[in-house]
């Protein structure tokens, strides 16, 4: 399925295995994303709100990777269906933070129940134990790829 790359190296079980794992993922959230009305960078701003409960701009920006230009204009529009709220931030007079609104907290509440019944319905077979021990595997890799990710694993 995933033959040479363009280096011409061919995969490890383990990295072809993660990435077509990551495929899926994303066609999913791409499936979700158009069912919502929104594009994907808007779905994922929408996500970023969610699990900070309130977020400032140019965080949300850091976060997303993206320039404080482009989460203006896709905050902007969020504002606009209705999703996102502007509010003072309680702190700092010159800033302001973006908050949910009660129907963006459906839509959020709807992708964190469908992807755990995606993940539910995915291991279906796989015993409690292989779970169990599958879920610290992702969380020790995650953790290592999250602190490694300036590094270059090449060099």
């Amino acid at each position: 399925m995933y033959g040479r790359d363009s280096s011409g190296r061919t995969p490890d079980a383990l990295s072809a295995s993660a990435l077509a794992f990551l495929r899926a993922m994303d066609r999913n959230r791409n499936r979700v994303a158009t069912e919502s009305g929104l594009t994907g960078s808007e779905l994922r701003a929408v996500a970023r709100v969610a699990e900070a409960g309130s977020i400032t701009p140019k965080l949300l920006a850091e976060s997303m990777e993206m320039t404080t230009g482009a989460v203006t204009a896709i905050s902007n529009r969020l504002v606009a269906l209705q999703l996102l709220v502007r509010v003072a931030h309680p702190h700092d007079r010159r800033s302001l933070l973006l908050t949910l609104t009660p129907a963006a907290e459906q839509i959020t509440q709807k992708i964190y129940d469908d992807f755990e019944a995606l993940i539910t319905h995915s291991v279906r077979d796989v015993s409690p134990e292989d779970q169990a021990r599958l879920g610290a595997m992702l969380s020790a890799m995650a953790l290592t790829v999250g602190s490694d990710a300036d590094l270059s694993l090449t060099a």
